[in-house]
């Protein structure tokens, strides 16, 4: 499997929790999203 890794903010996170509620898929990933401090 493929695997991406994408810098967000706080505020991109939850927009994205947001408006993909409705996607499994997408909220599975964002749940399982790491927090990486810079």
């Amino acid at each position: 499997m493929t695997k991406y890794e994408v810098k967000l903010t706080e505020e991109d996170l939850q927009m994205i929790k947001d408006c993909h509620s409705k996607n499994p898929s997408i909220m599975k990933a964002m749940n399982e999203a790491k927090k990486v401090e810079d």
